[in-house]
């Protein structure tokens, strides 16, 4: 089987309702065709931003919970009835940002492995192997010998400006900064400036609430950022974000 480019990453509805559990609005969604031997196979992927590292709860559990809805939700489109064998695997891969300096930059999988107590049962991992969580935590401060952990901190550093981030990953890491690309990261800095100008102040003054609703407006005509990403950056409400809509 052989799949185009454009088959094999498709983006999912990223609010997911189920009655008496509540609702769940992922900051993506998405599923992939990920290449095997004798047909490429889908898996299902959630990515979350976490800007707080100790948020109240162990974000490993939130992303166990994540995966298990991403599982539940597959009943009636992935599989139906008894048919457990088509239910696709799914990852929930969260990058946490300001990570404490204990931590630092690091990466961890937490998935599903099989352990015989007495004897062996066989089984096929494919069986099993049904959710995984990665925690890829970012701390700024220290400079790692991995490119991987230097250009995500250059890309999400709410220090730096777009033309400095620019000319990092175009020339430290090979990456072809397109126009669209620096277009999003540069409405990124520019919302993460706002939102450090109301964390420095006693209130939002009128210009700067002004500059706010006009990045918000520009991130909804992308159509490619969240809202739940959006109303958290932004530090507004669902209700805020739907007058902006209006406005629009």
């Amino acid at each position: 089987m052989t799949l185009n480019t454009k088959e094999k990453i498709t983006g999912i509805n990223t609010e997911d309702k189920v009655q008496n559990e509540g609702s769940i609005t992922y900051d993506i969604r998405f599923e992939v065709f990920a290449p095997h031997e004798e047909a490429p196979v889908k898996i299902i992927l959630n990515i979350e931003a976490q800007k707080d590292f100790y948020p109240g709860y162990p974000i490993v559990t939130r992303g166990i919970y994540y995966d298990a809805r991403m599982i539940s939700a597959q009943n009636g489109t992935e599989f139906s009835k008894s048919n457990y064998g088509d239910i696709k695997k799914v990852y929930s891969i969260w990058i946490c940002m300001n990570a404490p300096k204990h931590i630092g930059n690091a990466i961890s999988k937490y998935d599903i492995h099989k352990t015989d107590v007495i004897h062996n049962v066989p089984e096929e991992i494919r069986n099993y192997d049904k959710m995984c969580i990665v925690m890829i935590c970012l701390n700024e401060t220290q400079k790692e010998k991995h490119a991987f952990f230097n250009m995500m901190n250059t890309l999400l550093s709410p220090t730096l400006d777009v033309n400095t981030k620019k000319s990092i990953l175009q020339n430290e890491y090979h990456i072809p900064m397109d126009d669209g690309l620096v277009k999003e990261m540069s409405l990124m800095c520019n919302l993460s400036e706002y939102v450090w100008e109301c964390g420095n102040k006693a209130g939002c003054e009128r210009g700067s609430r002004e500059k706010m609703v006009t990045i918000v407006k520009n991130l909804l005509r992308i159509g490619s950022v969240p809202d739940s990403v959006i109303m958290e950056a932004a530090q507004i409400t669902e209700e805020e974000l739907t007058q902006i809509k209006i406005e629009m």
